[in-house]
C-alpha cells in the first residue's frame, strides 16, 4: 500500500468543493478506487474536510469524528427503519393472530418461531455474505462484480430453499412430533404451508437491498419497506376479517407482501436510482460459476444467525419447566431484547459496508482508524440500550402484560438484560468488522462454540438447577458467554493480518 502523502490540507476554496460524490479516499492512498465518490443520496456531505483525505489525522480533528459521523448516521438511520419494519410484519401477524382467538395466537407463535429458524433467519445468514463481497468489489472498483454477486446469491438461495420449502411442506407432521397438542402443530404446519407463497420474495429482497446498500444507498429498501406495511395490514384485514380466512389469511397476506418488495425495490432503483444499474452488466453465465468464496461466507452467516436463535429460543423453552408466569416474562424480556437490538445491528450492517469499502480499495490505515472510532459509537450505543431497558424496567412489562406476577419476575431480570445489551453491542460491532474484512467465520464459530459448550448448558443449570437464580441465571450465563465471544473476535481482529484481509478481497473481487 503506498504511503499517506504529506501535502497540505486543501484549501478552503477546495473545501466548498466537497459534494456528495467526492472520493474520501485518494488514487494515491488506496490500492483501488474507493468508491464511496458514489454516495448520491439526496442531500450532500457538509463542506469538511475529507475523513479519508492525504492529509493523516487524529482523532482529536473535530473534521474526522465529524465526517466520519455524519457518514455513519446517513448510512444507519435508514437501515434502523428497515429492519425494524421488517420486524413488524411478525408483530403484526402475531397480533392478528391474537385477536382471531388464543389457539390461533399460539400456532402462529409456533409457525413464526420456526419459520424464522428454519427460513429466515438462514436466508439473513447468507446474505450477510453480500455485506462482504459486494461492499468490498465496490471499494476496489470492481462494480460489475456487485451485480454478479447477487446473481450468484439468489441462485444459491433458491437452491437453499428446496430442503426449507419441503420441511416447511411437511411441518404439520413434523411439528406434532414435538408440539404436544396435536391440532396446534397442524395449525402451525399449515401457516408454513401458506407462508411458502412468499419464501421467492423475501430471499430476493434480502440479496437484492444488498446491491443498493453496497453503493452506499440505505433509504431505498425502506421507501419500499414503508410502502408494503400498511398493504401488509390491509391484506390482514381483508383476508382474516372481511373474508374470514383466519390464520391461513394473515401468513398469505405476508407473504403476498414479501414478492412484492423486491417487484418495488427495482422500480424504485430503475426510476429514481438508476445511477446504481452501473453496477449492473445484466445477467450473466459467470453467476453458475465460483460459488465457493459465497459459499463459505454464506455458511459462516449462517451458523452465527441461527446459533444466536437457538440459544435463545432454548432458554425461552427452559422457562416453561419453572412456571406459566416465568416463560411469559422470558417472552417479554426478548422480546424487548431482540427489538432494541436492531438498534446496534442496523449499525453494524452500515459498518460492514464502510469496512468492505475500505479493505476492498487497501486502505487498511484509515480502516483501522474508523474502527476505533466505531468501537465508541458501540460502547455508546450498548450504554444508552442498556439505561433505557433499566429504568423503564417497571414499565416495559406492564405494556406485554396485566399480571402483577409476570411484571414482578420481567422487573426483576432486566437489570441483567440491561446489562447484556452493552455486550451484545459491541459484539454487534465487531461482528459488522469482521464482516468487512470477510472474517465472519470467526463469529460464527465463537458463537457456537461458546453457546452450546458453555453459556447454554450453565444457562440451564443456573436456571433450574440448585442455585434458584431462574430467569436471572440463564440472562447471567449468556451474558457471560457474550462477553467471551466478545473477546474474541476483537482479539483476533487485533492479530489477524489486515494484508492478507486485503489480497483476499482483491482475488474474491
Amino acid at each position: 500500500m503506498a504511503p499517506e502523502s504529506d501535502s497540505p490540507p486543501p484549501s478552503a476554496h477546495q473545501d466548498a468543493q466537497v459534494h456528495e460524490r467526492t472520493p474520501l479516499l485518494s488514487s494515491e492512498e488506496s490500492q483501488g478506487t474507493l468508491i464511496d465518490s458514489h454516495l448520491r443520496d439526496d442531500n450532500s456531505l457538509d463542506a469538511t474536510e475529507s475523513l479519508l483525505d492525504q492529509k493523516p489525522h487524529s482523532w482529536t480533528d473535530t473534521s474526522t469524528w465529524k465526517t466520519e459521523s455524519w457518514l455513519l448516521l446517513s448510512y444507519s438511520a435508514p437501515l434502523v427503519g428497515t429492519y425494524l419494519l421488517q420486524y413488524f410484519y411478525s408483530v403484526v401477524t402475531i397480533f392478528v393472530a391474537g385477536h382471531i382467538g388464543s389457539d390461533a395466537l399460539a400456532a402462529a407463535s409456533i409457525g413464526v418461531t420456526t419459520m424464522t429458524i428454519i427460513g429466515y433467519a438462514i436466508f439473513e445468514g447468507m446474505a450477510t455474505a453480500l455485506d462482504t463481497l459486494c461492499a468490498q468489489a465496490y471499494g476496489s472498483g470492481n462494480l460489475h462484480g456487485v451485480g454478479l454477486h447477487v446473481q450468484r446469491m439468489v441462485l444459491l438461495m433458491g437452491v437453499a430453499a428446496v430442503p426449507i420449502g419441503t420441511f416447511w411442506i411437511c411441518s404439520p407432521w413434523v411439528l406434532a412430533l414435538v408440539v404436544k397438542q396435536e391440532y396446534l402443530a397442524h395449525m402451525a404446519g399449515r401457516f408454513l404451508q401458506v407462508s411458502l407463497i412468499g419464501l421467492p420474495g423475501y430471499a430476493i429482497f434480502e440479496a437484492a437491498k444488498r446491491f443498493v446498500q453496497a453503493q452506499g444507498q440505505f433509504t431505498s429498501s425502506l421507501v419500499v419497506l414503508i410502502i408494503c406495511a400498511p398493504v401488509n395490514v390491509i391484506l390482514n384485514w381483508l383476508f382474516c376479517f372481511k373474508l374470514g380466512w383466519g390464520l391461513a389469511g394473515t401468513a398469505l397476506a405476508a407473504a403476498l407482501t414479501n414478492n412484492l418488495r423486491p417487484i418495488l425495490l427495482v422500480l424504485y432503483v430503475c426510476v429514481f436510482r438508476r445511477w446504481t444499474l452501473e453496477c449492473w452488466d445484466g445477467f450473466s453465465w459467470k453467476a453458475w460459476h465460483d460459488w465457493g468464496p459465497m459459499i463459505q461466507l454464506s455458511t459462516a452467516g449462517t451458523i452465527l444467525n441461527i446459533s444466536e436463535w437457538f440459544a435463545f429460543e432454548i432458554m425461552t423453552f427452559s422457562s416453561s419447566y419453572i412456571s406459566t408466569k416465568h416463560i411469559a416474562a422470558q417472552t417479554i424480556l426478548t422480546t424487548t431484547s431482540v427489538l432494541v437490538w436492531h438498534i446496534p445491528f442496523s449499525v453494524s450492517v452500515a459498518v460492514s459496508t464502510r469496512v468492505g469499502h475500505l479493505i476492498g480499495s487497501g486502505a487498511i490505515k484509515n480502516a483501522k482508524r474508523v474502527i476505533t472510532f466505531y468501537a465508541v459509537v458501540f460502547v455508546c450505543i450498548g450504554v444508552f440500550d442498556g439505561l433505557l431497558l433499566f429504568l423503564l424496567r417497571h414499565h416495559i412489562p406492564q405494556f406485554f402484560s396485566e399480571d402483577p406476577e409476570v411484571q414482578a419476575i420481567a422487573a426483576q431480570t432486566t437489570p441483567v438484560v440491561a446489562l447484556f445489551q452493552l455486550t451484545d453491542a459491541i459484539i454487534a460491532g465487531s461482528c459488522g468488522c469482521l464482516r468487512g474484512f470477510g472474517r465472519q467465520s470467526v463469529a460464527a464459530w465463537a458463537a457456537f462454540l461458546v453457546n452450546y459448550l458453555a453459556a447454554v448448558p450453565i444457562g440451564l443449570w443456573l436456571e433450574l438447577g440448585s442455585s434458584g437464580l431462574q430467569l436471572v441465571g440463564c440472562w447471567s450465563a449468556l451474558q457471560g458467554g457474550m462477553v467471551i465471544i466478545a473477546a474474541i473476535e476483537i482479539g483476533t481482529m487485533k492479530m489477524m493480518s489486515w494484508q492478507k484481509c486485503v489480497e483476499d478481497a482483491q482475488l474474491r473481487s
